[in-house]
């Protein structure tokens, strides 16, 4: 079986790999950059992401969306953790296109599940279908020749002359625009866990909190990002001339080119805060942005709950006289 893997981080695609290689046996993988309006090319099974294809939530348009960059392949389909409305799909169309949801954060044994229950889906919706019961021939009349077949009865019998020949899966033909890599290749990774996910906090969640906090002056920041991410529009977030954090509430991911340990900071320090300036943009041009910067998306909650366990977690101290670079 041949996996196409659409939309995951280098680490996420690095960890796919090392547990293909150990878990499923005889299968292959390659990878394909995923974003809004990419069409995937043909495999056995894909697994994309639906954050990085811009499908964070179900609608219509989404799901005709959905299809067609599909092409028709059987998928496992990565759902953000705090989403319900891909379950409102409907579950005819879903068996069709042997469509199987997997929610983040996940297992690599929640991964083997997905798998095997899309392979089995395609190896159903690629079988052929049951050969019609042939009819019993009619009893002949008292004198009839052996083998001749009157107007009513039509043509007799018909003994085939070779058996239909079955076809094993290995007979499928290999992707013509993209070359497998073997285990060997990938880099240094780390067992692909559930205990290596993160939970994810919504918006909401991080306004809650801040609420709860006994110093309602404190972390300018995170109360600034925590009122834009409410307001539901796409906006960046500028810590210096060359880094940005991209953030789109709405499809639920964000796109950064700055260091994680320089956000955390900036969160721990409301005079590095006041440095910040936010600009609100179109949603279009928020992920052209993010494209044309080099910017990776991931998920927009677990990116809050690593701030929010950073910042609101521990004691932050010393950062306040901290600079950016």
């Amino acid at each position: 079986m041949n996996v196409l893997v659409a939309g995951l981080s280098p680490r996420d695609e690095a960890a796919f790999g090392f547990f293909l290689s150990r878990s499923m046996k005889g299968w292959s993988w390659a990878s394909t950059p995923a974003g809004r309006g990419t069409v995937l090319p043909k495999a056995d099974l894909l697994v994309a992401d639906l954050v990085a294809l811009g499908l964070a939530q179900w609608s219509q348009a989404a799901e005709a969306e959905l299809l067609r960059v599909l092409q028709g392949n059987s998928a496992v389909l990565l759902v953000p953790s705090n989403d319900q409305t891909w379950a409102t799909m409907n579950p005819v169309t879903v068996k069709q296109h042997a469509l199987v949801w997997l929610r983040k954060p996940y297992g690599t044994e929640d991964m083997r599940m997905a798998l095997e229950k899309a392979a089995a889906a395609c190896q159903q919706a690629a079988a052929p279908p049951p050969a019609a019961a042939r009819a019993k021939p009619a009893p002949r009349s008292p004198g009839a020749v052996p083998g001749a077949a009157t107007l009513s009865e039509g043509p007799g019998p018909v003994t085939p002359t070779a058996p239909p020949v079955a076809r094993s899966p290995q007979e499928r033909p290999v992707l013509p625009t993209v070359s497998f890599r073997s285990p060997a290749s990938l880099p240094q990774v780390v067992s692909h866990d559930a205990s290596d996910e993160v939970p994810g906090l919504s918006a909401q969640d991080l306004q809650t909190r801040l609420a709860g906090l006994p110093d309602s002056g404190r972390h300018l920041f995170l109360r600034k990002l925590a009122a834009m991410l409410m307001q539901r529009q796409p906006f960046e977030a500028r810590f210096t001339v060359h880094n940005s954090v991209i953030f789109h509430p709405v499809d639920g991911w964000v796109a950064s080119n700055t260091p994680m340990m320089v956000i955390e900071r900036v969160c721990q320090s409301d005079a590095l805060a006041a440095a910040v300036t936010v600009r609100e943009i179109e949603g279009s041009q928020a992920e052209e942005r993010a494209h044309r910067l080099g910017m990776p998306l991931r998920e927009l909650d677990t990116f809050l709950w690593e701030l929010a366990t950073a910042s609101l977690d521990k004691k932050s101290g010393g950062a306040a006289g901290s600079r950016l670079h």
